[in-house]
């Protein structure tokens, strides 16, 4: 599978550029499933939600449609079925593991690993990964729906710590490290992970750290 898990977004020219090698084609043709989900339960307003999905037309990519699987009366299979690029947006990182298991997201996203392009910002990037559990590092989310089962999507192999150290120190970083045996990637705002098949790079114009390598 093909996954680029970023921290805040298309935030600069590298990140850009690897999700245009990643899909094979110009930024101007790629077709974007945005999943705004994780956002529904901030009780803060959306303007950093618009941020983030506007700023990626600053890269030329345009063709861009949110689908949310959780909402009523959504056919969002069918919506995402032609989708280049699955983009899932940030929020809460507990709301966003309950919705994609309840809806169905979870199994589709497995089964259509090999022809899509999974782009996660914050808590999306998380989600990928073996375990949320870093969601409660650092400027931490609330665990609204109060899910013991904190598993995520196991679309990679390691775990992921965006906005570092924005909103998570290198040191609680280093203590999150010392409880789990995965890879534990922290990285900024301008940072993000690339995995293409078997290959696992770090793409950056800012700072990265990596733990447990």
């Amino acid at each position: 599978m093909k996954l680029l898990l970023t921290s805040a977004g298309i935030t600069n020219q590298s990140i850009a550029t690897s999700l245009e090698e990643l899909v094979g084609k110009k930024a101007a043709e790629i077709t974007i499933g945005f999943i705004p989900t994780a956002k529904n339960v901030e009780p803060d307003n959306a303007a950093w939600l618009v941020k983030k999905l506007t700023q990626i037309f600053k890269y030329g990519f345009v063709n861009v449609d949110i689908v949310d699987p959780s909402a009523a009366d959504v056919n969002w299979k069918v919506a995402l079925e032609h989708k280049d690029v699955i983009l899932v947006g940030g929020g809460n990182t507990f709301h966003l593991l309950k919705q994609v298991n309840e809806s169905g997201f979870s199994a589709w996203i497995h089964e259509r690993a090999k022809d899509k392009v999974y782009v996660g910002i914050s808590a999306g990037s998380i989600i990928a990964t073996p375990d949320i559990g870093v969601a409660s590092v650092g400027e931490a989310d609330e665990n609204l729906p109060q899910l013991n089962d904190l598993s995520g999507l196991s679309l990679v192999d390691f775990e992921v710590s965006p906005h570092s150290p924005e909103s998570v120190t290198h040191n609680e970083n280093a203590e999150y490290a010392k409880v789990i045996s995965n890879t534990l990637y922290a990285y900024d705002d301008n940072s993000a992970i690339l995995v293409d098949g078997d290959r696992v790079s770090i793409i950056s114009e800012g700072a990265s750290e990596v733990f447990n390598a």
